[in-house]
Order: C-alpha cells, then structure tokens, then sequence
C-alpha cells in the first residue's frame, strides 16, 4: 500500500510539476510577445518622434530666418535690398518644402510678401537711379532728388508695401505656422501618451 501510495504521490507530484511547467513555458512566451511587441511600438514611437522633431525644428528655423528677413525689409532699410529679397525667397521656399497641401494658404501668403517685396526691392531700384541720374548735375542735392515726384512716389509705394506685409499678411503666415506646429506638437502627445492606451 505504501508503494501505492507513493505512486500516486508521484504521479500527482510529476503532474503539478509538469502543470506548472507548462504554466511557465506559456508565461513565458506571452511575456516575449509583449516584450516584442512594446519594443516594436518604442522604436516606432522613437522614430516617428524623432522625425517629427527634426520637422518642428526645421520649420521654427526657417520661420525665425523667414521672419528675420521681413523684420529687416520692413525696418526702413534701404541697404542691401536685393540681398534680402534672396534671402527672404530662399527660406521660403525651405518653409514651403515643410509644408503639406492642407497648408497652401501659408504658401500663398508667403507668395504675396515675397512678391511684395520684389515691388520693395524695385521701387528702390527706381530711387537709386533717380539718385545715379541726378547726381551728375551739380547742383543736384539729396533734398532736391529727395522732393522729385519719381522719388516721392517710389517712397509711399515703399511704406504702403512694408505696411501691407506687417499688418496684413505676417500674423496670418505667424499664426499658420505657430497653429501648424502645434498641430505636431498635440500628435506627438498622442503618441507618447493615448496611443499607448489604446492597445
């Protein structure tokens, strides 16, 4: 009876080890499956984190210099015109390399100050000449070539223009942008945080 007895000891004993065994074996696997499958979703967050922070970070820059460039137009400066017309077109263009078709009322506010500016840069134009011409006569000064229509006329187009950029289209490209960054930034607390709960 005792060797009876012991077999069945046995026999449970094998058993609750075999049982928990294959308890462990099955833990185990569905603890790998989950590893597997928040290490695939941590590196796709990372990488779509990362890329939509080089994007954010492109865009602030070229907005910055973009903004800069209108800064420097507008100020009154006559000097180097051409240089910032160029340089004012180059990041908007890298701004509008950024965007998506869902913003082309940024692109197309950014067309009219970039062509407003060309009428900046050549009004000015007209006022050097005005100033090349009239300064070959002698008795040419800067007030009289100041107060010649040509001039007076190519100044008020210049301040209307400068005008027109600042208070009609800056804070609507500003606000376009600041709403498309925020945009991004409100995806990638999704990601980080909602995304997560919902599988």
């Amino acid at each position: 009876m005792s060797n009876e007895l012991f077999n069945i000891f046995s026999a449970i004993g094998i058993g609750l080890t075999f049982l928990a065994s294959i308890a462990a074996v099955i833990v185990s696997i569905i603890s790998l499956r989950y590893s597997n499958k928040v290490a695939k979703r941590s590196g796709y967050l990372g990488t779509i984190t990362a890329s939509r922070d080089k994007w954010s970070n492109s865009l602030r820059e070229s907005s910055s210099l973009y903004f800069t460039q209108i800064a420097r137009i507008c100020s009154g400066q006559e000097d180097n015109l051409e240089e910032i017309y160029n340089e004012l077109t180059r990041y908007h263009f890298a701004i509008v390399l950024l965007l998506f078709e869902q913003d082309e009322e940024i692109h197309n506010n950014m067309s009219v100050v970039r062509s407003k500016v060309f009428e900046i840069v050549d009004q000015s134009n007209i006022i050097n000449q005005q100033y090349k011409k009239l300064k070959e006569s002698p008795n040419a000064t800067e007030t009289y070539i100041e107060s010649q229509e040509v001039v007076v006329k190519a100044r008020q187009k210049m301040y209307d223009l400068r005008c027109s950029i600042l208070n009609d289209y800056q804070g609507r490209i500003f606000n376009g942008i600041r709403n498309l960054l925020e945009r991004e930034w409100r995806k990638q607390q999704y990601e980080a945080t909602d995304m997560w709960k919902e599988k």
